[in-house]
């Protein structure tokens, strides 16, 4: 699916050049021509990635863009406003849809495939010189992501509380016993840390 210009507005808007440079930019992640969006950057260009981490050029730009098709095979972003920033920079407000069908590596998080249809608000801050990507700052709301990316078994959640009560009041019972008391207490920190996982999957460290 191709993205579209916005409208242009008299005040804030990216000069005409810009505008198709981003646009091409976008079409080729959305046809999955990597390559040639690798071309669009220069060959040091700063990469700030959603997940926090940095990259360099086209190179760095490809294996970002690999990483998230692998999670969503049918990734698509639309352009939904560009503002400029300043002569250089322009500030890009996008949509990006996709299926959550492979695993997706976030910084210190890891979200396992939820089979969930995600629409996320995306942005992109591109500094443009010499009608080339010098710099790219991409960004999401985390929040936003766990929230459509992350399932909770609740089943298995209340199996695992109705445990932590029992040890609970198993451990109330072996007030005096320092023996039991830390036996009890081994067991509830491997249920605590069960529940744990099951209410925040996506913490994997």
């Amino acid at each position: 699916m191709s993205s579209r210009p916005p409208q242009s507005e008299p005040e804030g808007s990216a000069s005409r050049d810009d505008v198709s440079l981003i646009q091409r930019y976008y079409d080729a992640f959305n046809q999955r021509r990597f390559d040639e969006a690798a071309r669009l950057f220069a060959d040091d260009a700063d990469l700030q990635l959603m997940t926090g981490e940095r990259a360099r050029g086209g190179a760095g730009y490809v294996r970002f863009a690999e990483s998230w098709v692998s999670a969503f095979p049918d990734a698509s972003l639309a352009v939904q406003h560009i503002q400029a920033r300043n002569e250089t920079m322009s500030e890009v407000y996008l949509l990006v849809t996709g299926t959550h069908r492979g695993t997706l590596d976030f910084g210190p998080y890891r979200f396992q495939p939820s089979g969930n249809d995600a629409a996320l608000h995306v942005r992109e801050l591109l500094d443009i010189r010499g009608g080339r990507i010098a710099a790219s700052v991409l960004t999401v709301d985390l929040t936003d992501l766990v929230m459509q990316l992350t399932r909770v078994d609740y089943e298995e959640l209340t199996r695992r509380l109705t445990r932590i009560r029992a040890l609970g009041d198993e451990l109330l019972q072996a007030a005096g016993d320092a023996e039991r008391q830390r036996h009890v207490a081994n067991r509830l920190g491997v249920e605590l840390d069960a529940a744990r996982r099951v209410v925040r999957p996506h913490f994997y460290r």
